[in-house]
């Protein structure tokens, strides 16, 4: 048995055709082609690698996206036909594509360089100016190119701009980008990163009204310069979906320190020779300064006794201390207290280390050495996380924006459809209603004539017969005439011109009859053709204002449709919102949490160095004004006072740590329920924006709908009074027709009719 009966037997469907791309091979394997060797990120759709072509080694890099169904593919033809179809040296070139078991590859043009934002990251410091130019300069050449072309880039910031090893600027990521098909054409979809949208394209998340065009992209253009020269783009320290209001209502950023801030290439050439150089680390502790020997001032003394003013007793703080204090052994009291001061300091000084790298590279056959120093702190940690983390709300929001462009590119083609179905129906009904009618008024028209046919064929019959009978009737007349008058022949060309005359009025009397009865046939015709042709324009009358109704009762469903996916798109992107705002907090309450536990942990082992550091010291103060009049029991006393002050001290000390940790809670959660209630007001207001929008365009729509029918009644009553009129011509011309055609077939006494010219009367020469 075949196959083919096979699949028959158990109704296997032929397999579905895969569509096929211009610039995507299908069933290649891509690895037999390229071969990967490193990986060089991860984007937000998918891996980017390394590699290499097995034939010529050309390198590149290698975009591979897994791809769920055959629609997503679709998605990505639009990358791939913009870079196709450019060819520019500051736009990153199309190597190859391919889509092979679920995953589609798209191979670009590798630049050594790396991206220019993993390029500051990496040097930790901005661009200088001159760098920045050549930047900027490059790209708009890059930009012109594309709005040249009708594209829209919609996604520019110092990421998507590469770099090759000669300094060359290359654009790339077209991901979100717009093929227009015109150069004014206006695009209405809210898609790219928040902090490099521009405003009109912030718009569009609440309001398609106001679409925007190339211009976006100078906007972004402008942001990514101050992205170079402070490395992080502005309000880069607000959560990506609130930075979205920030932009609509404020104004255009500028740069924070605008008082520190080229044709050719060299300046990147050396941005990338040094991000490129082979860096060796140092880590050094932080060292302490050396102690130095403080002056014999009654300063040092002063400050010394409001130190240990608030632990001393009433009798430490006299004028006799005092002046022990200035002519005793104050030298060794001082480097004490300096040891416990330095012992107070060193805990926060002991976690801080310095880093120091030193980067070799050549620029223009030159070998330079760059050496720098940075103290390594927790926040620098914090930062990194920071950053990654804001990385992955932004590849999130990206994934959204790409399913959301997809939601409503479905939704825009399925009310297409829609909008092709209903007219295709209208058309139809329309012309089946006019076949109708126009095949009822020809059958009238074919009945009435096949009617004229067999009356005009009947009144033929009957004109010949009774011409016959009345000639006949004449003929014995005049043989009974002839016999009685011969030899008169002037009484008989008088009975026959009689004979004559009588047949022509009986042939005349019929044939008008006849025509009454043509003309009466014809009058109603007529007036039934245009019973019909008034019924047929009322039903078209009737049919217009339903298909009226009918458009536009679709055109506010798919209204209400559209509005009802931007709502749950809203909803949907709101909800990511308030997840991560609740990750954010949660990521301050926890590093508030590990603050404050450290701190914990550390108060007890600074008291004990403390309290052995302040009791020495106490110590030392009661041999130096040691008198004979106190004895050891009095001075075990003060010693266990003194203890029994730090006790309590310390004590306190945890009291006010526990009470500052527990305001230090309480004003986090308010700062974090403020963040929730601002989000929340924000994201009210979006929806409450929407449904104004979604209210007000049903407005117009209903305005437009109402304008319309009263357009279309207005045209009425010309076209039902044309109708007439031209039924009032035709019942008039046809009013003239008969009329003139019964004076032009009058009978002459002096000749002969129609029919009679069958039956002349003979001469009378013929009887003769």
């Amino acid at each position: 048995m075949s196959f083919f009966n096979f699949r028959k037997i158990f109704k296997l469907g032929p397999d579905k055709k895969k569509k096929q791309y211009e610039h995507v091979h299908r069933d290649v394997n891509p690895e037999e082609i390229w071969e990967i060797i490193g990986e060089l990120g991860d984007g937000a759709f998918g891996k980017v690698f390394k590699a290499q072509n097995k034939q010529n080694g050309t390198l590149a890099a290698a975009k591979v996206i897994d791809t769920k169904t055959e629609d997503e593919l679709e998605d990505y033809m639009v990358e791939i036909d913009i870079l196709a179809s450019c060819d520019h040296h500051h736009i990153v070139k199309l190597l190859d594509a391919f889509y092979f078991e679920g995953k589609l590859w798209i191979l670009i043009e590798f630049c050594a360089g790396g991206a220019v934002d993993a390029i500051m990251l990496e040097l930790e410091r901005p661009l200088t100016e001159p760098q920045i130019r050549v930047v900027c300069r490059q790209t708009l050449e890059a930009l012109i190119y594309l709005h040249e072309n009708k594209v829209i880039h919609r996604d520019l910031k110092a990421g998507n701009i590469l770099l090759s090893l000669d300094g060359e600027v290359k654009l790339a990521d077209f991901g979100v980008s717009a093929k227009n098909t015109k150069t004014l054409q206006r695009r209405d979809s809210f898609i790219g990163t928040p902090y490099w949208m521009a405003p009109e394209v912030v718009m569009c998340e609440t309001s398609k009204d106001r679409p925007y065009d190339y211009k976006a992209d100078i906007w972004s253009l402008g942001v990514t310069l101050i992205e170079l020269a402070q490395i992080e783009p502005p309000n880069h320290e607000m959560n990506p979906m609130r930075v979205l209001l920030k932009i609509a209502k404020s104004e255009p950023p500028t740069l924070m320190h605008p008082s520190r801030c080229v044709t050719d290439s060299r300046p990147l050439r050396e941005l990338i020779a040094e991000a490129k150089a082979e860096v060796t680390e140092e880590i050094e502790d932080s060292k302490e300064e050396e102690e130095e020997e403080e002056p014999d001032t009654p300063v040092v003394c002063s400050f010394l006794f409001a130190y240990l003013g608030s632990f001393l007793t009433n009798s430490l703080r006299s004028s006799w201390f005092m002046s022990q204090i200035f002519v005793g052994k104050k030298q060794k009291f001082i480097i004490k207290s300096k040891m416990y001061f330095r012992f107070m300091g060193m805990e926060s000084r002991r976690q801080k280390k310095t880093l120091k790298k030193t980067r070799k590279f050549m620029v223009d056959g030159v070998e330079v050495s760059v050496t720098t120093s940075k103290i390594v702190t927790d926040n620098d940690t914090k930062s990194e996380e920071m950053r990654f983390l804001r990385r992955q709300e932004l590849r999130e929001l990206r994934l959204l924006q790409k399913e959301e462009q997809r939601a409503q590119q479905q939704l825009s083609n399925k009310l297409q459809q829609q909008r092709e179905q209903i007219y295709r129906r209208f058309e139809q009904e329309t012309t089946a209603k006019k076949r109708q009618y126009d095949q009822e008024v020809e059958n009238l028209e074919k009945k009435q004539k096949q009617t004229i046919e067999r009356l005009e064929q009947d009144h033929t019959s009957r004109l010949r017969d009774e011409a016959k009978r009345i000639k006949g009737d004449q003929d014995k007349e005049l043989s009974k005439f002839q016999n009685m008058l011969k030899n008169r022949k002037k009484e008989e060309q008088e009975f026959l011109q009689k004979q004559q005359q009588e047949l022509d009025g009986a042939l005349k009397k019929i044939i008008q009859q006849h025509k009454l009865e043509i003309a009466t046939i014809e009058r109603d015709c007529l007036n039934h053709k245009q019973q019909l042709m008034r019924a047929r324009e009322a039903a078209m009358w009737e049919l217009e204002e339903r298909h009226l109704q009918e458009k536009h009762q679709q055109l506010k469903q798919q209204l209400k449709d559209q509005y009802f996916l931007q709502r749950h798109q809203l909803l949907k992107r709101h909800e990511k919102e308030m997840e991560q705002m609740q990750r954010y907090n949660q990521r301050l309450v926890e590093e508030m949490k590990n603050k404050q536990t450290q701190e914990r942990v550390r108060l007890p082992k600074i008291q004990r160095s403390e309290a052995k550091t302040r009791m020495a010291m106490f110590k030392k103060s009661l041999r130096i004004t040691a008198t004979a009049s106190v004895t050891p029991e009095q001075e075990r006393e003060r010693i266990k006072q003194f203890a029994a002050q730090e006790d309590k001290r310390q004590k306190n000390e945890r009291l006010h740590q526990h009470q500052k940790h527990e305001n230090q809670m309480r004003d986090l959660q308010l700062q974090c329920d403020s963040n929730i209630r601002e989000l929340q007001q924000l994201q009210n207001e979006k929806c409450h924006i929407l449904i104004e929008h979604e209210t007000q365009k049903l407005k117009e729509l209903d305005e437009e709908h109402s304008q319309e029918i009263k357009e279309w009644r207005e045209k009425l009553r010309p076209r039902k009074k044309a109708l007439e009129e031209e039924f009032t011509r035709k019942l008039q011309e046809q009013e003239v027709f008969f009329k003139m055609s019964g004076e032009s077939e009058c009978l002459n006494p002096t000749t002969q009719s129609r029919v009679s010219k069958f039956y002349p009367i003979p001469h009378l020469d013929h009887f003769t």
